[in-house]
């Protein structure tokens, strides 16, 4: 059979690069296809050569004979001619998804024309039946690589190997055969719909990986054009670049990320580490690299195990992002242009614009609501858009939603209080509740006053507010931190000591430096209870735990002092907290035992709320007793109460002096005391 060849220019041009690929693989195949006719016509003219295995032994296939026909003959020189102006136009289109390909990952001219051959198998199955022609096979056949290197012109030279671009890359798809027999070749699905146009990312990086083309705009003082600038400088001298960006989770990084990579017109790819499994991740970082060289993308490594992102060499990603949470977790960029952006916390202005960006009916809220969600919560810009994707519009359901942000975060560290008092709850000495008011004040203008840069720069650190509430137990000091969250709109959280105190060496160390680490960002009041068990006085050094505990106490002061948030200390030893560190505490409460006038204001307020107002009115000469006469702190009189409210409804009747009584012997006989009548009941 004869196939005459058609010069290129005489029918229709192919409308794409795969359409290209096709036409350039077909005439090559034509050129075969008469060199194998010719040695048919041959074999018939020789008898030693009729049968294949003659054929082999004569070696009449010799790819050095092959060569010496196709360029005698005058078909097979057009068909290469034809073959030569595909193939230039394949690599010279614009819109070439082969030769950008081809380009990204470095292919060999080798193993272009490999790729080629098994990309028109691919997308042509006719071809199949034209392979199998070619290789003695009956019926259809896949592309191997002594047929693509016949095609091709290579003879019998390899084509690629265990360390080409198309193997390092996973382009090919390699099914073994039979022993003997060459294997056969495909290419990889993800490789497949790249070459055919599509866009979409790798199916096995759906579960970690997420595009950017397009986000929000990025906040006005963030460095993003002067950190393109320097990058696309870098990039003109051929320096790669990486951009380690620091910052507080959901503070806006990676948004800052996808705005330098826009402003240097690349998409950006996000990798979750957090997503990928330890045995996962060699394949997973490949094929990242992969979608990233033929997609021109940036890459972000955020998450757990962001940095390990960076154990590619350099040159290999033009621009890298690593997402970090602190200083501690940066890389030194060797062999790269470097940039290190820390993105800032959010000012109260700064937030206050957010929240009416992102809520427009918080417009029509009042001034001071808007102060009080833009000043006490330190939400950061992805917190702000999480709450409003919630659909809330009032003050109140904004409000919650932006407390709920901070539980959890914690983990088994904290326990998360209830506060359900007031600040008319607290009956202190009126010095006492002049300093409690003083620090509720600082609470509420803190934040404002700290932004101004004069206080930045005398203060560079300890802008946190700590104050420590020492005195006997049962005296409210826990109510005063319930007061004090309550009376800021804050959330309280108590330290458990039992997860954080750990007797393993070291340990201690650790858990503290995981809870600051979560609570800098928390919008929420710390309470220490029992805080002498962890801000103790430092001790003469006997042993190595006297020294890890010594270095404990020493680091808790100074995590404690570079806190930014509200810290309560509450402790009953005050003679056993550190010297050094109370000094340095701007706030100190000594609750005391209540003195009568404030005995009697809580018996009135606790009778009042148990029983009912009228009942503490006709009580009252009693309460009056009472307060003057035994001296019992707020938790007592409670407990009393609450015992003389039940011996009350046990006798069907309304609260009476006996019942109180009652309470007060239970009360005595819990502490150790004497057991005493109760009035009308005799003695028990």
């Amino acid at each position: 059979m004869t196939h005459a060849a058609v010069p290129l220019e005489t029918h229709e041009r192919p409308t794409s690069a795969v359409e290209a690929v096709l036409a350039r693989v077909r005439a090559l195949c034509r050129r075969r296809i008469l060199w194998l006719e010719h040695l048919a016509s041959d074999a018939a003219r020789r008898p030693e050569a009729r049968d294949a295995l003659g054929r082999a032994l004569l070696d009449v296939d010799a790819p050095e004979a092959e060569a010496r026909f196709l360029s005698a003959e005058p078909e097979a020189r057009a068909l290469l001619r034809e073959a030569d102006a595909l193939e230039r136009r394949i690599f010279e289109a614009d819109d070439s998804r082969l030769a950008h390909l081809a380009e990204a990952l470095g292919l060999t001219p080798t193993e272009r024309d490999l790729l080629q051959v098994c990309l028109a198998g691919a997308v042509d199955p006719s071809l199949a039946l034209v392979f199998g022609a070619l290789t003695g096979v009956e019926g259809a056949a896949a592309p191997t690589e002594p047929l693509a290197a016949r095609l091709c012109g290579y003879g019998r030279t390899a084509l690629w190997g265990p360390t080409s671009a198309l193997s390092r890359w996973r382009v090919l798809a390699v099914e073994s055969r039979a022993p003997g027999q060459p294997d056969a070749l495909g290419i990889e699905p993800p490789m497949l719909s790249y070459l055919l146009g599509a866009s979409e990312i790798d199916p096995a990086l759906l579960g970690c990986c997420t595009v950017l083309n397009t986000g929000p705009e990025p906040l006005p003082g963030w460095p993003v054009a002067r950190t393109a600038e320097r990058i696309a400088r870098a990039l003109e001298r051929g320096v790669p670049s990486r951009v380690q960006v620091m910052g507080a989770p959901l503070s806006g990084r990676k948004t800052f990320a996808a705005a330098v990579a826009r402003a240097l017109g690349s998409p950006l790819m996000v990798v979750d580490t957090a997503r990928v499994e330890e045995d996962q991740w060699p394949d997973v970082r490949l094929r990242v690299l992969r979608q990233a060289l033929l997609h021109d993308c940036a890459v972000a490594w955020t998450g757990p195990a962001a940095r390990r992102g960076l154990e590619a060499d350099p040159g290999l990603l033009a621009l890298e992002f690593t997402i970090l949470d602190s200083p501690e977790e940066l890389v030194p960029a060797v062999g790269w242009h470097e940039e290190r952006v820390t993105i800032p916390a959010l000012t109260s202005a700064e937030r206050r614009d957010l929240w009416l960006r992102f809520i427009p009916g918080a417009r029509a809220w009042d001034d001071e609501s808007l102060r009080h969600l833009s000043e006490r919560f330190r939400a950061t810009i992805g917190e702000i858009a999480h709450v409003a994707a919630q659909g809330d519009d009032r003050f109140e359901d904004v409000q919650r939603r932006a407390r709920d942000l901070s539980h959890g975060k914690l983990g088994d560290l904290a326990v998360l209080l209830d506060c359900p008092f007031h600040r008319g709850d607290l009956f202190l000495p009126p010095q006492l509740g002049a300093l409690l008011d003083a620090f509720l004040f600082e609470a509420r203008d803190r934040t404002a006053f700290w932004e101004q840069a004069g206080a930045r720069r005398l203060f560079p650190r300890g802008t946190g507010l700590v104050a420590l509430l020492s005195g006997p137990p049962g005296t409210g000091k826990t109510m005063a931190a319930q007061v004090i969250a309550a009376e800021l709109g804050l959330d309280l959280f108590r330290i458990d000591l039992a997860s954080t105190v750990n007797k393993y060496i070291g340990e201690t160390a650790k858990n503290l430096r995981r809870l600051f680490a979560r609570a800098t960002d928390m919008n929420a009041v710390l309470l220490f209870d029992e805080a002498d068990a962890l801000f103790s006085r430092r001790t003469d050094t006997r042993d190595a735990h006297d020294r890890y505990a010594n270095a404990d106490t020493t680091y808790l002061l100074q995590l404690i002092e570079e806190y930014p948030g509200i810290a309560l200390l509450a402790t009953n030893k005050r003679q056993q907290m550190d010297d050094a560190f109370v000094r340095r505490i701007r706030y100190v409460f000594y609750v005391p035992r209540p003195e009568p006038p404030q005995r009697l204001a809580i018996w009135r307020q606790v009778v009042s709320e148990l029983a009912s107002p009228a009942c503490a009115a006709r009580l009252d000469a009693d309460l009056r007793r009472l307060a003057a006469d035994t001296p019992m702190t707020g938790a007592q009189i409670k407990t009393t109460v609450l015992a003389a409210v039940f011996l009350a409804r046990e006798a069907g009747r309304p609260l009476a002096p006996e019942d109180i009584a009652g309470g007060l012997n239970r009360h005595l006989v819990n502490q150790g005391g004497p057991i005493a009548a109760e009035p009308g009941r005799g003695r028990r």
